[in-house]
């Protein structure tokens, strides 16, 4: 494969886009039959690409225990069979066909700079896609598993990435079958051997954070760096000739993020990628396991757990929250999410950490919308109660069928109220639960089109239910708003100063008439 016009602009070639502009490029063959070179040349293709940023985070293979064909590179590259060992730089264009790939797999980039670290050899230059193949297992001598890739100029040498992978399957065949296992990072150790056993595959493993500083890193384009998986073999003690890996990726220490969603208010259950609003919700598995649950369920429906996790750190249980082993590093937001409440299945729990500049006296809210109800009943309906921290932050909503498609949000609360901890570490929970009226003709399950964790000020204002008690009228709401009165509908409207604490109450003989609305900043 040969690259040409590197790095060259629209500008520098009189490149025209939109409709009507008719752009051509030409290769133009120079034939040297007469001084014997021959006299034809063919074509394989021709393909005219943008040049791409620095894939970061990167993924080669997904976590989905399997090796199916893909395209694309990166997430989709192909799983091809090994070929056997092959010497720095590697190809970054092999076929996707079994034993024509090599031990080096690239992402898009530009390669024209090594790191001493990694050896001395020539680079491959303009890499203008992700290399569609890569070789999938360990086997036998062949094992080295190499990742090229360029790292955004905007990364400081003081950043943390972390390097994740999954071992997918391992030759059964030996008396002990075990294979071990180091990571690399331009040539320097960044996870001791670990030991893979049958029990171990669909394990994800997760690098100690490291600094940029530490293994070397480049940032920019032009510096080749080399994450390497090397193999173990344990054949000639009984331990096994091969170990095929799932899926390999790097990424930056996670950092809390707030507001926080799950889901999207589009009333429906789209499969998503990437976690968060654009989680994949799959069908409730039916029980209620225990805490802590995984964060790296499938998107397979009945293959979640009760347990939702955003991308954080966790390594402290929160006293209100029970006694368990919290997870450690969710490197990425969970893709799959149980979608429902169902018979006994009840629970549905978000994980999360929340960023170190918050205060304890925020006010926070949480939102939902029910998206759908089992109406078999005589009296359909289902029970919702909101809880942060275990503490009770939503008493019971009873939603009908005439609700479905609402917006339900908890009145505001602070952060000191829930006793919720901030910075990395503390795995705060949101837990919505589910009261089953089927016994009593309500249904058997409600599904959930969306979950939405925020400061008051994330929340669109809304009025609660106004309250007139002994010639005053009370006033509440949630969101952020500034509170305004006129003498009638169309105006005019006069803002109250200062804008008022929540709830307001003020005399009923102020005026024979007043209306009052919210309005945004």
């Amino acid at each position: 494969m040969y690259s040409y016009l590197k790095d060259t602009t629209l500008a520098q070639v009189n490149a025209q886009p939109g409709a009507g502009f008719d752009n051509i490029v030409s290769l133009r063959g120079i034939n040297y039959n007469a001084d014997g070179g021959g006299n034809w040349m063919g074509i394989d293709y021709v393909q005219l690409s943008p040049v791409l940023p620095a894939p970061f985070p990167w993924s080669v293979g997904k976590d989905d225990n399997g090796w199916p064909v893909g395209n694309g590179g990166g997430a989709n590259a192909t799983f091809v069979q090994e070929a056997g060992v092959n010497d720095f730089p590697g190809n970054p264009a092999n076929p996707e066909i079994n034993q024509q790939a090599d031990d080096d797999y690239y992402f898009a980039g530009e390669y024209t700079k090594t790191i001493d670290s990694n050896g001395f050899y020539d680079p491959v230059g303009s890499v203008l896609v992700n290399e569609e193949a890569a070789e999938r297992a360990f086997a036998g001598s062949d094992n080295d598993l190499r990742y090229h890739f360029n790292l955004p100029a905007s990364l400081k040498p003081t950043d943390q990435l972390l390097v994740t992978f999954d071992a997918n399957n391992l030759d059964t065949n030996g008396a002990d079958p075990h294979y071990g296992i180091e990571i690399y990072f331009n040539g320097e150790l960044i996870q001791p051997e670990i030991l893979i056993y049958p029990e171990n595959l669909d394990t994800d493993y997760t690098t100690a954070p490291f600094t940029l500083a530490k293994v070397g890193a480049q940032a920019g384009p032009g510096f080749d760096n080399v994450v390497t998986l090397k193999g173990i073999n344990y054949n000639g003690e009984g331990g096994g000739n091969w170990m095929g890996i799932d899926y390999v990726q790097l990424d930056p220490m996670p950092q809390p993020v707030f507001p926080l969603a799950v889901g999207l208010d589009d009333d429906g259950w789209p499969l998503g990628d990437g976690g968060g609003g654009n989680a994949s919700f799959v069908q409730e598995n039916g029980t209620i396991n225990d805490l802590p649950g995984s964060p790296t369920n499938r998107e397979i429906n009945q293959q979640a757990d009760n347990d939702y996790y955003f991308a954080g750190v966790y390594t402290k249980a929160l006293t209100a929250n029970g006694v368990y082993d919290p997870v450690g590093i969710v490197p990425r937001n969970e893709e799959a999410a149980e979608r429902a409440f169902a018979a006994a299945d009840n629970d549905l729990r978000y994980h999360f950490n929340l960023p170190a500049t918050l205060k304890p006296s925020d006010l926070v809210t949480v939102s939902f919308d029910p998206l759908n109800l089992d109406e078999n009943g005589t009296d359909s309906r289902y029970g919702i109660e909101v809880y942060f921290n275990e503490v009770l932050v939503q008493p019971e909503i009873v939603v009908h069928p005439s609700d479905l498609g609402k917006k339900f949000t908890t009145p505001p609360f602070t952060l000191a109220s829930v006793k919720a901890e901030l910075g990395l570490g503390p795995d705060n929970i949101v837990s919505l639960r589910g009261v089953n009226y089927n016994s009593d003709g309500g249904g058997n399950w409600m599904g959930i089109d969306y979950v939405q964790i925020g400061t008051l000020e994330d929340t669109p204002p809304k009025f609660l239910p106004s309250v007139v008690s002994n010639g005053r009228l009370t006033l509440a709401w949630t969101g952020s708003g500034n509170l305004e009165w006129a003498p009638a509908v169309s105006g005019p409207w006069t803002a109250i100063t200062p804008n008022p604490t929540i709830p307001f109450s003020e005399s009923l003989g102020l005026a024979t008439q007043r209306f009052y609305r919210l309005r945004r900043p």
